[in-house]
């Protein structure tokens, strides 16, 4: 996909979407069920770098990921944090969010945070329940 900057990401395994200029890939950290990623498909690292067109398609990433989170999780709100501090290039990263615990993969889900803004934690998920995940997002209907 010509994504060395996004090996970290691991675009190739966990691609939810892919658009003309932004990938929608599960996040390795699973903060909350279903948090995600845009990736823009270049390495800029200002968003005021950015092109018209990717701009524009911008709305249509964060549309195709809360439609297929919406759909498979039913979250209550989103939030989207672009820190672009440990990883300088721009990207988002996007958290559904829950009111209350969820159950889903033998997993219990509790938001931590809410309902205040989310906690960038440090924590391991499981391989197996990301690509649970990503298969539950790629079948969502939108």
């Amino acid at each position: 996909m010509g994504l060395e900057h996004w090996t970290r990401f691991d675009p190739e395994d966990l691609l939810v979407e892919a658009l003309e200029h932004w990938l929608v890939v599960v996040r390795r950290k699973q903060i909350t069920l279903g948090a995600c990623v845009l990736l823009l498909r270049r390495p800029e690292e200002s968003l005021s770098g950015l092109t018209a067109a990717e701009a524009a398609e911008l709305p249509a990433a964060a549309g195709a990921f809360e439609g297929r989170a919406l759909a498979a999780f039913q979250p209550d709100k989103f939030n989207y944090v672009a820190a672009m501090m440990k990883d300088p290039y721009v990207h988002f990263h996007a958290f559904p969010r829950y009111s209350t615990d969820q159950r889903r993969y033998e997993v219990d889900w509790h938001d931590e945070a809410w309902p205040r803004a989310i906690s960038l934690g440090d924590l391991e998920t499981p391989e197996e329940i990301l690509f649970k995940v990503r298969s539950d997002l790629r079948s969502a209907s939108l």
